[in-house]
């Protein structure tokens, strides 16, 4: 019940206690008047009505006895009026109805009025004639008591109704700065860390907004100056010391992303140098590391027509040429390999390195590129000294009509495609014993002839035909499904893609789906990739926001700071943050991915995010992550 309500409960009743007090003893007080005024009244006409007639009791047929008598009585003040003789014979008597007229009978029966009767004594001369009664008529006493207690509660209707709405009044303007409170807090848990500009006037209240602003401004500034530290971290993080080329963790982020992409297609190119451990003998460390750091300057030389340049590991390098035709391609690895010749002179090393080009697409697979780059590296070094060798013949096993047909049929109820596992199990180790806090469902796709295909080339290609929203619900339907087959309690991911998110028919077909499971919708958490939520974070926030009315979970996974600002998670409403392996492995060796972590528990902390690492091998990493509380960890 809100404040407003309760307070204007509180009056009520203490209105409502003070009216009744006051009411009965406001009625008390009248009736007891009404009955002493009567009291004297009928006293005083008995006495003067008495001395009227006195003169005419000798003669007790005298018709003016009964005139005089009728004429006091007429008025109507008087229930009865009775004249006795001597003797005790009634001379006369005169009576008025018993019943008030307008006045209800339960008034009567509640508040009974005591009825006053005087008596006079009638004298002839010297002697006692007869006796005179006069009774008062109760119900005029009535009608005043039922007109006083009319007025009585139309007064305190109206007094309760004028004090009511000022009381609404007074709340209103007064519990205002409360609910512009209530936003302010709701917006700081939401990530948002507003304050209240306009401070109201009442003194309480008015600490509490500048608490509240306060508390507001310390954890924005907390949040602003952790985001500055993970910005500087995570350029740290995503670059080789030696060189500052992008490492090896980064290239295969980014060449995933862009396979994710169905419309994406370009060349990526593998540099190696031929025999870097010679060198090393020959010329010394230093000098291999002057030489590395120069053919790193050329490779970054090459980014300002939007390549990529990395160093994957010892002597090999990549570049990334996204989009780019052959021709383009040709003509900038042409430049470099000039450059590459000049930087060999320099160091009295004619033959440097060897380039393997190769092509990718849309239905690529990840796995097999690297393999096809260095089949084309070892045709350079064929061809001539610092030479390259272009392969546009890395293509799908399948066609796309083939495709088509394959997720056609997957999509099939009837099918065996997709087959659904769990895996990638997470587990709680602060809990004892270790807690199973979730598992990734794992999709499996096969072809005709039972070999295993890329999952991700294969809704890369769903996304093509736009077939892939029909697969998210065959996968969630079979996932739901299995899941009340064998009552399964822990929480598992299901992974969707941004097109689904997005999807009004999607979201409907969802919420139906939930409402129509014996499945606890919490264990249910859908995973999207940080690169396909950065595409359209509006879509993916209100998406969240949509899941979590439905009672289900929400997680962002391969989340890094460099795809999605960690200043942006606060919008997000997710549940759940899986971590990209890059910025886990090997974290006991690297303070600073140490520090990022610490950062990302605290922001996650703030904003009520639990944080997951996957694929954790080593046992000091595993340590490390154990240490810092990380909510879920698998291997």
């Amino acid at each position: 019940m809100s404040l407003s309500k309760q307070l204007l409960l509180l009056l009520s009743l203490i209105f409502f206690i003070i009216f009744s007090v006051s009411f009965i003893l406001s009625i008390g007080n009248v009736k007891n008047y009404l009955e002493v005024e009567s009291q004297f009244h009928v006293q005083d006409t008995a006495t003067s009505l008495g001395l009227s007639i006195s003169p005419h009791i000798a003669n007790e047929q005298d018709p003016i006895i009964a005139t005089m008598m009728a004429a006091i009585f007429d008025t109507g003040y008087y229930q009865e009026i009775r004249l006795v003789n001597i003797e005790g014979k009634e001379l006369v008597k005169l009576t008025n109805p018993t019943q008030a007229i307008g006045v209800p009978d339960w008034l009567v029966t509640l508040i009974p009025m005591h009825v006053a009767t005087a008596v006079s004594e009638i004298n002839s001369g010297w002697q006692i004639s007869g006796t005179l009664y006069v009774t008062a008529n109760p119900n005029y006493g009535y009608i005043k008591l039922y007109q006083q207690a009319k007025a009585t509660l139309l007064f305190a209707v109206v007094i309760f109704l004028i004090a009511i709405a000022l009381l609404i009044s007074v709340l209103r303007f007064t519990l205002r700065p409360l609910s512009d409170i209530e936003r302010q807090a709701t917006e700081i848990s939401a990530g948002n860390f507003t304050t209240t500009t306009k401070l109201p006037w009442t003194k309480e209240v008015k600490n509490v907004a500048i608490s509240m602003n306060s508390m507001s401004d310390k954890i924005g500034n907390i949040i602003n100056r952790l985001n500055k530290r993970v910005e500087v971290l995570s350029e740290t993080l995503k670059r080789e010391p030696l060189t500052q080329l992008l490492n090896q963790a980064t290239f295969e982020v980014n060449i995933r992303q862009a396979l994710s992409n169905p419309k994406s297609t370009g060349y990526i190119a593998l540099i190696k140098f031929d025999d870097l451990s010679a060198l090393s003998k020959d010329k010394g460390n230093e000098a291999v590391d002057v030489l590395l750091r120069e053919f790193a300057a050329i490779l970054k030389s090459t980014e300002q027509f939007s390549t990529s340049a990395y160093r994957l590991h010892g002597s090999e390098f990549a570049l990334f040429f996204p989009d780019f035709s052959q021709a383009e391609v040709l003509r900038l690895i042409e430049q470099l390999k000039h450059d590459i010749n000049t930087l060999g002179k320099a160091h009295n090393q004619q033959d440097l390195v060897h380039i393997g080009i190769v092509r990718y697409s849309r239905n690529s697979e990840f796995n097999k590129l690297y393999p096809a780059m260095i089949e084309a590296y070892g045709q350079a070094k064929n061809i001539d000294s610092n030479g390259y060798y272009l392969n546009e013949d890395l293509a799908s096993a399948m066609t796309d009509i083939e495709w088509k047909s394959l997720i056609i049929s997957a999509i099939d109820k009837n099918t065996p495609n997709p087959e659904i596992t769990f895996t990638a199990e997470a587990y709680n180790h602060q809990q004892v014993p270790t807690l199973k806090v979730m598992e990734e469902v794992f999709t499996v796709i096969k072809a005709e002839g039972g070999n295993v295909l890329s999952i991700g080339t294969f809704f890369s290609m769903a996304q093509e035909f736009e077939l892939v929203e029909a697969l998210d619900q065959c996968v969630v339907d079979k996932v739901i499904a299995l899941m009340e087959q064998t009552n399964k309690l822990t929480p598992v991911t299901i992974n969707l893609s941004m097109s689904s998110v997005s999807s009004h028919s999607f979201n409907s077909w969802l919420k139906d789906r939930l409402a129509n499971t014996k499945v606890d919708n919490s264990l249910l958490a859908f995973s999207i990739t940080a690169y396909s939520v950065a595409k359209d974070i509006a879509a993916f926030a209100n998406f969240a926001r949509f899941v979590n009315s439905l009672g289900a979970k929400v997680l962002m996974k391969r989340y890094s700071p460099d795809i999605i600002g960690i200043d942006q998670l606060k919008t997000l409403n997710i549940n759940y943050l899986r971590l990209s392996r890059n910025l886990t492995k090997d974290i006991a060796n690297d303070p600073n991915k140490t520090q990022f972590l610490d950062l990302i528990q605290e922001v996650a902390t703030l904003l009520d995010i639990k944080v997951l690492a996957e694929g954790v091998r080593a046992e000091s990493d595993l340590d490390i992550l154990k240490a810092k509380s990380v909510y879920g960890i698998s291997r």
